[in-house]
C-alpha cells in the first residue's frame, strides 16, 4: 500500500478520497482477487485458504477473466484466463484487496517461514499393566509448509496428535525436541511438496533421526510420507507448475524419482493444490490419510 504521506497527505489527517492511497489499477486487480475468493467460498464452503490455494483456484476457473489494465487510470484493456505467470503478483493484489476491505484479513493465508508446533496437552497416556508402566504409541505430523499449519491444527487437535511445521528442513532443535518427548513407539507422517528440494523429505528426515539418536534412547521412531508422491499427481489431477529447481544433485535425484511416472522434472506439485483438487481441501486430505494410517493402509 502506498503511504498517504508519499502522496502529499498528512498522516494525521483523514483521507477523504482513497485515490490518494490506491490507484485505479489497484482497485481493479483487488476486486478481481475478491471475486476469485468469493468463487472459492461458494464452491467449497471453506472461509479460509492459502495464497497458493487461491492461485490454483484461479487457474482452474473457466471464467477467471483476469483484467489487464492500462496505466494509472486502471482502464481494462482485455480480460483473459488466469496464467501461471500471473501468480508472481498475486501476493501484491491480495494484500491490497485486504487493505481495501474487499477480502477479510483472515481469509487468505500468506506464505510464512520459521518453525512452530502444536502439541496436545497430553503427549502420552500411561496405564498400569502387571505393575509396569506402559506408554501408548504416538503419532505426529511433520509439515514443511508453515502456511498450511493453521488449516491442519484443528484436525491434529481433534485426534490428539502433534503437528510440527517448518520452512524447508527441520532444525537440530526440532529433532532434539522429538527425542525428548518420544518415550514410546512414534510414527511421523510427513507432508511436503513434490519438488527437487522436498520430494525426499521423509527419507532425509528418517536419516537425520537415525544419525542424531541420543545414546540410550531406544524408542522406535518410524517416518512415513503421506504426500505428495508421484503416483498421486495423476490420480488427483494435480497440475504441475514451474518452481525452484534446487541444487544439481537434487535435480538429478528428482528426475530419477519422477521417471517411473513420466512426470516433467522441470516442474513441481504443491500441497496447496489439494485445496482445490481434493474434496474438502488439505484438511480433509489429512483426515483421510490419518484414517488410512489407523486402518493399516499406509
Amino acid at each position: 500500500m502506498v503511504l498517504a504521506a508519499a502522496k502529499g497527505v498528512s498522516m494525521g489527517s483523514s483521507i477523504a478520497n482513497e485515490a490518494y492511497v490506491f490507484t485505479e489499477t489497484d482497485k481493479t486487480k483487488s476486486k478481481w482477487v475478491a471475486r476469485v475468493y468469493q468463487d472459492f467460498l461458494r464452491r467449497t464452503g471453506r472461509p479460509k485458504t492459502t495464497l497458493r490455494g487461491l492461485f490454483y483456484h484461479a487457474l482452474q476457473m473457466k471464467d477467471s477473466e483476469y483484467p489487464i489494465c492500462g496505466g494509472f487510470v486502471g482502464e481494462i484493456r482485455i480480460m483473459r484466463p488466469y496464467h501461471e505467470q500471473d501468480g508472481l503478483k498475486l501476493l501484491k493484489w491480495a494484500r491490497k484487496s485486504k487493505a481495501m476491505g474487499f477480502v477479510s484479513l483472515e481469509a487468505i493465508i500468506e506464505e510464512t517461514s520459521g518453525e512452530g508446533s502444536f502439541l496436545p496437552a497430553v503427549m502420552q497416556t500411561n496405564d498400569h499393566t502387571n505393575g509396569q508402566m506402559r506408554s501408548t504409541p504416538a503419532t505426529e505430523v511433520w509439515l514443511n509448509k508453515p502456511s498450511l499449519s493453521s488449516l491442519l491444527i484443528p484436525i491434529c487437535k481433534k485426534h490428539g496428535i502433534a503437528l510440527i511445521w517448518f520452512d524447508g528442513r527441520p532444525s537440530k532443535e526440532a529433532v532434539a525436541s522429538l527425542f525428548a518427548r518420544a518415550c514410546a513407539q512414534t510414527t511421523i507422517l510427513t507432508l511436503s511438496d513434490l519438488s527437487p528440494k522436498d520430494a525426499f523429505f521423509a527419507q532425509d528426515l528418517a536419516d537425520l533421526i537415525d544419525g542424531s539418536r541420543p545414546v540410550g534412547h531406544s524408542a522406535s521412531i518410524e517416518v512415513k510420507s503421506i504426500g505428495l508422491v508421484p503416483d498421486q499427481i495423476g490420480l488427483l489431477k494435480i497440475p504441475l507448475v514451474h518452481g525452484n529447481r534446487g541444487q544439481r544433485e537434487e535435480e538429478e535425484r528428482y528426475e530419477r524419482y519422477l521417471k517411473k511416472c513420466s512426470l516433467d522434472p522441470r516442474k513441481v506439485a504443491e500441497l496447496d493444490a489439494l485445496e482445490v483438487y481434493y474434496p474438502g481441501g488439505v484438511a480433509a486430505y489429512l483426515v483421510d490419510a490419518l484414517s488410512r494410517y489407523l486402518h493399516g493402509d499406509i
